[in-house]
């Protein structure tokens, strides 16, 4: 079998990451890279695709309605794609995660009603999507800390995943669709402001909302637009629940 080989481009591209992210990969032994005679990195697709390969779940509800790859509206709609009506939509223009939500809450700038044949209750998107609970991305290397949620995840309306480092965020991220990504800024300011930067621009997640826990000295500064809130550490699944029904009224928006 032929194998193809990918630029540094092509495969953070892939990833929804930058060059630079692909090249620690390499650098750091967690990406396989051949050389060209030029001096440049070659990925295999068949490597690549290794670093997002789908992995058991760490933390799920027992419930079918929790297992889910969640789709937005406008993809459900769009089978995957944007389409030109979604995107005048003012559901789509608000970021919102849930048209229905927006339909009652702020019923004079919903869904463009389009793809609306009667009420929310009767949507077979609605269906589908509306007993499923928010997905929390925990980006931390406390290995303590990712133990005490574990244990508590079962009590919450949540599912939890977890990543240590940009890399095995862009795994996770790729079976799995966050609500809410909260970043422990203890990894560094750089390193916070790298995923903080990355999940904002990932396509594969376009309405995330960004939470970073720290100290006031420790947020990266550069990103402040695409963080949505702040919690302080040490925080457990209560300051979560507390942050995420603060921000969204019920914990889902």
């Amino acid at each position: 079998m032929q194998v193809r080989y990918l630029t540094t481009g092509q495969a953070a591209s892939r990833c929804s990451v930058s060059p630079d992210t692909v090249l620690k990969w390499i650098r750091a032994g967690l990406l396989p890279a051949r050389r060209t005679a030029g001096g440049h990195h070659r990925i295999s697709e068949r490597d690549l695709d290794l670093v997002l390969r789908p992995r058991e779940p760490v933390c799920e509800r027992p419930t079918g309605s929790a297992r889910r790859q969640y789709r937005y509206c406008w993809e459900y709609n769009g089978n995957g794609r944007l389409l030109d009506a979604c995107a005048t939509c003012s559901v789509y223009q608000m970021r919102a995660q849930r048209c229905y939500e927006v339909a009652r809450l702020v019923p004079d700038a919903g869904p463009s009603q389009k793809f609306c044949k009667t009420t929310c209750e009767d949507c077979d998107y609605y269906q589908l999507v509306h007993e499923q609970t928010v997905n929390i991305l925990v980006i931390t290397d406390n290995a303590e800390l990712v133990r005490e949620l574990r244990s508590k995840a079962g009590s919450t309306p949540y599912n939890l995943e977890f990543a240590d480092c940009e890399y095995t965020c862009s795994a996770v991220v790729s079976r799995f669709r966050p609500d809410f990504a909260i970043i422990d800024c203890a990894l560094g300011r750089q390193v916070s402001r790298d995923i903080t930067y990355h999940l904002g621009q990932d396509p594969r997640i376009p309405f995330v909302r960004v939470i970073l826990a720290g100290s006031e000295d420790e947020f990266p500064r550069e990103c402040e637009k695409e963080v949505f809130a702040t919690i302080e550490r040490p925080f457990g699944i209560e300051d979560i629940r507390a942050c995420i029904e603060g921000i969204s009224g019920d914990g889902v928006s």
